[in-house]
């Protein structure tokens, strides 16, 4: 067995070579995590636009301060039309801000337990089957299909 010393040039080239490729891998993911962040505003900024045009007919509205009980819906054969109508667009809005919150969960954005409070709270919503119908029309696809899969409650 021949044995051949390697000069301290060779080893020097190497630790350089090694170096760069850290340096890439760290500057890789760098970006990675950029543009997730990026991807989370842009998230963020539609979710605010929507909120902001659907929460117009809602301002100065008295009546919507019974509805923001976030552990419970009102009874809807307790509601007159004219209240379903208010709910409803306030059912809008929360969908709006919960789905945002889904997607930011799902980049890795979100704390377990902020994640696990929005969760419960599209549950009450969806659940309740009474508002299931604007849930259902408000919501992105991929969303509905975690929802659906998720939910064990069936409405007629």
């Amino acid at each position: 067995m021949n044995m051949k010393k390697v000069s301290l040039d060779v080893w020097v080239q190497l630790v350089g070579l090694l170096s760069i490729v850290g340096g890439l891998l760290f500057v890789g993911l760098e970006m990675r995590q950029s543009q997730i962040i990026a991807v989370g505003n842009q998230v963020q900024a539609r979710a605010n636009s929507q909120i902001a045009i659907l929460s117009i007919p809602l301002e100065g509205e008295q009546r919507l301060l019974p509805f923001f009980s976030f552990g419970s819906l009102p009874n809807e054969s307790d509601l007159s039309e004219e209240e379903r109508r208010i709910f409803e667009q306030l059912i809008r809005l929360r969908m709006v801000n919960l789905q945002a919150s889904w997607e930011h969960f799902n980049m890795g954005l979100l704390t377990e337990d902020a994640w696990r409070l929005a969760e419960r709270r599209i549950f009450i919503i969806y659940d309740s089957c009474q508002f299931r119908d604007v849930f259902e029309t408000v919501s992105q696809p991929a969303f509905l299909k975690y929802v659906e899969a998720s939910s064990s409650s069936t409405c007629n």
